[in-house]
């Protein structure tokens, strides 16, 4: 076997690697051609939101997402791994796609949206694995499982109502497409994992409370039917959301004080999500009495805070563990997980001032999170070298 061959064997050994390279690799290409949208250099032929919108969503989290939980879902439902041929043919859909999205955003609409099917066709092939691991699971909870699935089954509809959108020039219908893909995707699929994995990671033993994510998904739907139907009064449902989970945490009594960074980055994360709510509801609030335009501060607050520092923290974990790495942390680790909160922090100045070179400098931190972590990681995650 050659030694290219021999690398791309590795590569493809588990889910988790092709998904977060390709996911690491797009959080610094999309955000760059973000960039360059927002100073006029590029010319999409969408707009500009919507092309930051649609690939951080379905590309970049989707990636993550897809990588984690293929290689972690068939373990929380006592199955085995998942053949090589289901998460590469997998892989396949999300890179095309990828591609033609990418240069069709900035040639031709079909290649746009021929991309768009694709990545589309890129969910529903997960979904249909992780339900035919749910169905013919032997566990006798399976819990987390539907709940997991109910939020991809919600990023499949947000995708579905984006291509629609689009193609029938509805703002109405693209708004609705970004908040479930928000909301009931993001958050609710990194929620329903972080309320299984971050207690049992800190060694927490808690009685799980069954009623927790059904009452969270209902207080954002119900939020996301308010804001389209009457405009920004769905604060009131995200504050709820917010008391609801933030009273969960306090019940977890998470040992934060004591945590070793590989463990307080999830803490720090989970913890985001109950705040950025609340944060993210006042600041609905404020900016509906002040009568102003805070440039998707309360998304952020939520997407930044919570999501993204999440998927760094579990990344992290998921790439020394499955690459013969020590659980351990060292600091320039440390360094990238404190980056985490200085873009989440750039990002909302930004927001509450329009500062534009505010915004550079958010765009330019975020590329040197990820583009830091791939030189930290990349040698681990790619080719299961040790960690330097």
């Amino acid at each position: 076997m050659s030694l290219q061959n021999s690398k791309l064997s590795y590569l493809f050994s588990q889910p988790h690697q092709p998904f977060f390279g390709w996911g690491v690799v797009n959080a610094i290409v999309m955000m760059t051609l973000f960039l360059l949208t927002y100073k006029g250099v590029l010319v999409p032929v969408i707009s500009p939101n919507a092309f930051h919108a649609y690939s951080l969503i379905f590309i970049v989290f989707t990636a993550f997402f897809q990588g984690f939980l293929l290689t972690t879902f068939p373990r929380f439902s006592q199955m085995p791994p998942l053949d090589q041929k289901i998460y590469t043919t997998n892989f396949t859909l999300l890179f095309a796609g990828t591609l033609l999205f990418g240069i069709g955003a900035f040639t031709t609409p079909w290649l746009l949206y021929a991309g768009m099917v694709l990545l589309l066709g890129n969910q529903l092939f997960s979904f249909y694995a992780f339900y035919q691991i749910y169905k013919h699971s032997p566990a006798q909870d399976k819990y987390d499982q539907f709940w997991i699935l109910t939020a991809f089954g919600s990023g499949i509809g947000a995708n579905l109502l984006f291509i629609g959108a689009l193609l029938g020039d509805a703002a109405l219908l693209e708004e609705a497409a970004k908040k479930i893909a928000v909301y009931l995707y993001l958050i609710f699929v990194a929620f329903s994992v972080g309320q299984r994995m971050i207690p049992f990671f800190s060694h927490v033993m808690i009685e799980k409370n069954r009623q927790m994510l059904k009452i969270v998904f209902a207080l954002f739907a119900a939020a996301i039917v308010t804001d389209l139907a009457l405009g920004s009064y769905g604060f009131v449902f995200m504050f709820a959301a917010a008391i609801v989970i933030g009273k969960e945490l306090l019940r977890w009594k998470l040992p934060w004080r004591k945590a070793e960074p590989i463990l307080w980055i999830l803490h720090l994360a989970i913890f985001w999500l109950p705040l950025g709510l609340l944060l993210g509801a006042l600041s609905d609030l404020a900016a509906l009495l002040l009568k102003q335009n805070w440039i998707f501060v309360s998304i952020h607050f939520v997407v930044l805070g919570f999501v993204t520092t999440v998927l760094v923290g579990f990344g992290t974990r998921v790439t020394l563990g499955h690459s013969g790495n020590m659980m351990q942390t060292d600091e320039k680790t440390k360094i990238l997980f404190y980056l985490t909160q200085i873009v989440l922090y750039m990002r909302l100045i930004y927001s509450f001032t329009g500062t534009p070179f505010l915004f550079d400098i958010t765009v330019a931190l975020w590329l040197l999170l990820f583009g830091g972590w791939a030189v930290k990681y990349f040698p681990a995650l790619l080719f299961g070298k040790r960690v330097s």
